[in-house]
């Protein structure tokens, strides 16, 4: 008679054991690594409007984390040579799809608009050295 190997783990848990057989133990944690802790949130950029000297640039963009969130639209003051990285703006969030317009006053001074009723989940009134004042 052949003895095989029972590939099993036992989990205890308040007195009661449950067994999983090593290959399907594997195959869960290989699933949930590869596909249960990505980011699922994306950046769609919608306007880039560059300082007068060029040194920053304000841009406009929606993110979207999955059916399960609304999708919102923000706003990042960066300079020139930084890219649009997939995190949150560090200047707006407001939720929705909303036509926000962005403008320079001077090289550090600008003026976003457009936000109207908007919820908004994040106002700032300085990012990278720059000012920012809102208009409805």
């Amino acid at each position: 008679m052949t003895h095989e190997v029972d590939r099993r783990i036992s989990l205890f848990e308040a007195g009661t054991s449950m067994k999983l057989p090593l290959p399907g133990l594997f195959v869960a944690v290989w699933a949930i690594a590869v596909t249960g802790c990505g980011d699922k949130c994306h950046n769609e950029q919608v306007s880039v409007a560059p300082s007068p000297s060029g040194q920053f640039r304000a841009i406009v963009f929606h993110r979207n984390c999955g059916p399960t969130t609304e999708r919102n639209t923000q706003v990042a003051v960066l300079p020139k040579s930084a890219q649009l990285a997939n995190i949150p703006g560090n200047t707006l969030i407001v939720g929705g799809d909303i036509p926000l317009k962005v403008r320079w006053d001077s090289e550090t001074a600008l003026t976003v608009s457009g936000l109207g009723s908007a919820r908004v989940f994040k106002q700032n009134k300085t990012a990278a050295d720059v000012t920012i004042s809102y208009a409805k």
